[in-house]
């Protein structure tokens, strides 16, 4: 009840977070202009550190990148004789991350980063118009079709860091994420069915802020899944796709 209750919370105010997360960013511009200014250098020879460890929270904003059936094809084209007009799309959604971090210094500017933890993505199907179905007792219509997983996820990603500049370093940052889904999935024949193993690739951008006690680092990162986790299952909800590849946008705050 908890979990639905906060899930149509972010769903209902997600404008006002992303307008929040804007202004988040900004903020840290803001601070980083002013870090900059200082004459004292906090954490001296931090970065080149040859092992470091930290946290990160998250909170993310996914959909699927959806290709239609050629059922659906069929069904949609006014020539076919089970012309039956319906419409499948994507709506995206918003959930967060948990991660622990481990860095290790290859070279001067490079890091190697592992980032296991735990994610909640929330994503849906809108149908609309679509035929009845009597064997899972769908009397057809208008229906969303809501898949929200909570993910082990064990990222791996090098990341160069630039030069640094008083108390801020900008660096770039990419790798590979294997995700498997450990809970929140439908099983049921009457829903959508998705597998639950993706393998993703990740590329993104940060800013290292350092503190007299800690460094801290707001992070933008994409994620586009490169696995088909569509997984078929002869029902109104399944038929009508052939592929779902996942696609994510993600603010991290980082702590080390």
């Amino acid at each position: 009840m908890a979990l639905s209750y906060l899930r149509h919370q972010l769903h209902l105010h997600r404008n006002k977070i992303i307008a929040c997360l804007l202004l988040v960013l900004a903020g840290f511009s803001q601070q980083a202009a002013a870090q900059g200014k200082l004459k004292s250098e906090n954490l001296p020879g931090y970065e080149f550190k040859r092992l470091r460890w930290g946290f990160s929270l998250g909170v993310n904003h996914s959909w699927y990148q959806l290709e239609h059936s050629d059922y659906y094809v069929q069904r949609i084209d006014p020539k076919s004789e089970n012309y039956s007009p319906y419409s499948a799309n994507q709506k995206p959604g918003i959930g967060f991350n948990v991660n622990f971090i481990t860095t290790y210094r290859l070279s001067s500017h490079f890091v190697l980063r592992a980032q296991p933890g735990v994610g909640y993505h929330s994503r849906a199907v809108q149908y609309k118009g679509l035929p009845p179905d009597p064997r899972i007792g769908f009397a057809g219509g208008d229906t969303l079709q809501e898949v929200n997983t909570f993910s082990g996820e064990f990222p791996i990603l090098v990341k160069y860091e630039a030069k640094r500049r008083k108390n801020t370093q900008m660096y770039f940052i990419a790798g590979v994420k294997p995700l498997l889904a450990i809970g929140g999935q439908k099983k049921t024949d009457d829903a959508l069915q998705t597998r639950s193993f993706d393998f993703t690739i990740e590329y993104g951008v940060g800013l290292d802020m350092f503190y007299p006690f800690f460094k801290f680092a707001p992070e933008l990162r994409y994620s586009r899944g490169i696995s088909n986790i569509h997984k078929p299952a002869d029902n109104a909800f399944n038929n009508s796709i052939q592929q779902l590849n996942t696609n994510t946008i993600t603010l991290y705050l980082n702590f080390e």
